[in-house]
């Protein structure tokens, strides 16, 4: 496979970062979309570009002007994404909307923005970082429940539709030790009842007990280069391998028990 030229969401930091060096190491150019003005990254092909995806018009801006002067890049990835940890009631309708442009409208934009001209070209590759809440939804995360599932459907949607190029991966991440949790945006702790603060510290040690990003990096590259297509899981061993087993086996109501155990003890 020959991979030239990369386009990288949320490269700045955490997953995305190791993406972005590991490509790097190859003599990949990177071109890496962050709302960060310093992604710590210096390399003569590596180019940052500060865009914040919660803004559609400047999204749909960069796309317009990447397209008119680069050439369709080899790969995309579309990484970038947060977390939002409050009560269904006490979403505010900005952060809704703000997460879901994040995480399903910018990265849909950016597939339709280049995986046309991949089909055209004949090669591409295009993934989609989802995750495995799509099959084990997180407590009090409803948008990014939500968000990841249907970023998930997009690329098998898109599938059916490209059958050889670009080919699609629904790469469905587990938990991975990065500031996730950091940065995500949360309920004011006094605020929070207390089955919410329950379900965080669980959020939290499940975070503390996972792969670090650059193991979740490496399982991502490795995905890319196999040449494999559709959904891809990754992550530790239990998450990456047996959930999703056990999520074929498993009727709904049962998973949901497992998780309301889990969460909330």
């Amino acid at each position: 496979m020959n991979i030239k030229t990369a386009l990288v969401t949320g490269g700045s930091r955490g997953i995305g970062k190791g993406l972005s060096e590991r490509l790097l190491d190859q003599g990949v150019v990177v071109y890496s979309v962050s709302r960060s003005t310093d992604q710590g990254i210096s390399h003569k092909n590596f180019h940052p570009i500060q865009l914040d995806l919660s803004d559609l018009s400047a999204v749909q801006d960069f796309l317009s002007d990447f397209s008119s002067k680069q050439e369709i890049p080899d790969l995309l990835i579309n990484n970038a994404g947060y977390g939002a940890f409050f009560e269904w009631a006490r979403f505010s309708d900005q952060d809704l909307l703000d997460q879901t442009q994040v995480l399903f409208t910018a990265p849909a934009f950016f597939c339709k923005a280049f995986a046309p001209a991949m089909a055209e070209r004949k090669s591409g590759v295009i993934l989609n970082l989802s995750s495995l809440a799509v099959l084990y939804p997180l407590p009090y995360m409803p948008i990014y429940n939500a968000a990841k599932s249907a970023l998930s459907s997009l690329t098998h949607s898109l599938m059916l539709e490209y059958e050889a190029f670009p080919r699609l991966i629904d790469f469905r991440m587990g938990d991975v030790r990065t500031s996730f949790n950091q940065s995500s945006l949360k309920q004011t702790l006094g605020t929070q009842t207390d089955k919410m603060k329950v379900a965080w510290d669980q959020i939290e040690k499940q975070l503390q007990d996972s792969p670090d990003p650059n193991i979740a990096a490496g399982q991502i590259i490795a995905a890319i280069f196999s040449g494999k297509r559709g959904t891809i899981y990754g992550g530790g061993f239990f998450q990456g391998r047996l959930a999703p087993f056990f999520a074929k086996l498993l009727p709904q109501n049962i998973i949901s028990k497992i998780l309301k155990d889990r969460y909330f003890f």
